[in-house]
């Protein structure tokens, strides 16, 4: 019997280019799943949220932020990179999460920091790392308002440029060591600067719209925005 005739040279340029298709081809659907993957990710979805809510915003504001829960860490630090994209310096007050942990987390996301002035009233509460720097605050307690607003005014200080931003993270945790009362009374200080100082400004608050005091401050703000 005889033999399988072997390919000759057209047939093994054929079958070479085939595979090299093949290939290309599995390359293009990797790529198209990975763009997918991408803009399926909870992070991207985020960024495309706040993206359209600053096209629908004035350029200066006062907005209510309401988050869901299960959302409210990501957010605070995709608002942070939308304004490190965009070269835009500011102010963040955290009341939620002390300054250590945060900075991980804004290394985590390559999200460039140097412009902004931190005001911490967590760290000491609970006795956590205190990171030195120029433009780090520590405040002791959220009980403690008038430290806070002296903070606050002296980071609006340092910030000479025209566009800037104030994040206050968060009003839900104020409010736990606060009375809602001076909670709002506090609020509408801020609010009242931050339109002073031409800011974007934004209140962070996890979403509870029938809540009295959400209504309330909901009423210092120029917008209130659920994302």
């Amino acid at each position: 019997m005889a033999g399988k005739k072997p390919p000759s040279s057209d047939e093994k340029v054929f079958e070479h280019l085939k595979r090299l298709d093949d290939a290309q081809e599995k390359k293009k659907t990797s790529k198209a799943d990975e763009e997918l993957f991408e803009l399926l990710s909870p992070k991207r979805n985020i960024d495309l949220r706040i993206e359209k809510m600053f096209q629908d915003l004035p350029e200066k504001f006062v907005v209510l932020l309401l988050e869901k829960v299960q959302e409210y860490a990501m957010i605070s630090l995709r608002l942070m990179h939308f304004f490190s994209e965009n070269g835009i310096p500011g102010i963040y007050i955290s009341t939620n999460k002390p300054l250590s942990a945060l900075m991980e987390s804004l290394n985590a996301q390559k999200i460039n920091y140097k412009n902004v002035f931190f005001v911490d009233a967590v760290t000491k509460t609970i006795n956590a790392e205190i990171i030195e720097g120029a433009n780090f605050v520590y405040i002791d307690s959220p009980k403690n308002l008038t430290d806070l607003s002296v903070a606050i005014d002296a980071g609006a200080q340092k910030i000479k440029a025209e566009k800037k931003f104030i994040i206050f993270d968060s009003l839900s945790t104020l409010l736990v060591y606060n009375k809602a009362g001076v909670v709002e009374k506090f609020t509408h200080s801020v609010a009242g600067k931050m339109r002073t100082w031409n800011a974007k400004g934004f209140f962070l608050m996890v979403e509870n719209r029938q809540d009295e005091t959400t209504k309330t401050i909901a009423q210092f703000c120029d917008e209130t925005v659920e994302i």
